[in-house]
């Protein structure tokens, strides 16, 4: 049986953490290192097999291009390489790319194909929230059921945890308790840059952060081609291993600690409008599980190994 040894770059953080324990129950993953991001490359043994980068973009933009060229792959939880170009990179994350080859090669690590996971160098894992939104717009997508370059209104709700372990003024307890707290409204986000790669809407967005340890729960409506129906969009198929379709409207709690993700869609016929709302955890399908399901296609295992 193949055996795999794994490095962990930010470990110490909330996704970190949560890859670091499942990988070390992982059947095909014989080691787990978790050196501490100050390290940087003298951190990784030259014998790790792949790494995950846990770490904020700037730390991950500038680490992965010595461990590919190194020949290590990479899975990259940042954010750092989902942008596709130079100049998408830096509207979204403020700062200019050091390493701007990489953002065209990297896979992207939702609704990639097997084969290009198997064969990738490095994929860059989505974010938290274009992972809730592009589980429901993927599908309807694919099967050409959107309108064309259409306004898709959307909002999302997430957990505290979202916006890392270090402390600031507004994930503070007095700022998050008993509150809900918009911020970067409407196309300020750096994870729309994330869906409009990959589906052809134009993007209006509303975060918040609620006094939830971990979850997220998001909803948004598309207008659909005339003649789509509740009947195809209830036929549609999974967009993985760990996507389910539900009958009502899903509930953080039943998807937390877990990597599913729950998508429900419902068609307001008077105006020919998708409602879609997905529930997920942010640090697991948000983060942690599904980078490590992307491990598994790299490694050409069935996405679930480790995981159910």
């Amino acid at each position: 049986m193949a055996s795999y040894r794994v490095c962990i770059v930010g470990a110490s953080g909330y996704s970190g953490a949560e890859a670091a324990a499942i990988l070390r129950r992982h059947p095909h993953v014989s080691r787990v290192d978790t050196p501490e991001s100050s390290a940087g490359l003298a951190g990784i043994g030259d014998d790790v097999d792949a790494v995950l980068l846990a770490t904020p973009a700037e730390v991950a933009a500038e680490l992965a291009a010595p461990l590919l060229a190194a020949g290590r792959r990479v899975v990259d939880i940042s954010g750092a390489h989902r942008a596709g170009s130079a100049a998408a990179h830096r509207a979204a994350y403020g700062f200019d790319h050091p390493h701007p080859q990489w953002l065209a090669d990297a896979v992207y690590g939702l609704g990639a194909s097997s084969a290009e996971r198997a064969s990738a160098r490095l994929i860059a894992n989505p974010g938290c929230y274009a992972n809730g939104m592009l589980s429901a717009l993927l599908p309807v997508a694919r099967a050409g059921f959107l309108v064309p370059s259409a306004v898709a209104d959307v909002t999302g709700i997430s957990g505290a945890s979202g916006a890392g372990k270090k402390p600031t003024d507004r994930t503070h307890f007095m700022a998050v308790a008993e509150n809900l707290m918009p911020y970067k409204t409407l196309r300020a986000h750096q994870h729309v840059v994330e869906v409009e790669r990959a589906v052809d809407v134009r993007l209006l967005f509303v975060p918040i952060v609620a006094p939830l340890r971990r979850g997220m729960l998001i909803s948004g409506s598309v207008p659909l081609r005339a003649g789509v129906t509740q009947a195809d969009l209830d036929a549609l198929p999974p967009l993985d291993a760990f996507w389910k379709r539900v009958a009502s409207a899903p509930e953080v709690h039943a998807v937390a600690h877990t990597p599913w993700i729950h998508v429900h869609y419902a068609l307001d016929v008077a105006s020919q409008r998708l409602l879609f709302v997905t529930a997920l955890d942010n640090l697991s399908r948000g983060a942690a599980t599904h980078a490590i399901a992307n491990l598994n296609a790299m490694w050409q295992l069935p996405e679930t190994t480790g995981l159910d």
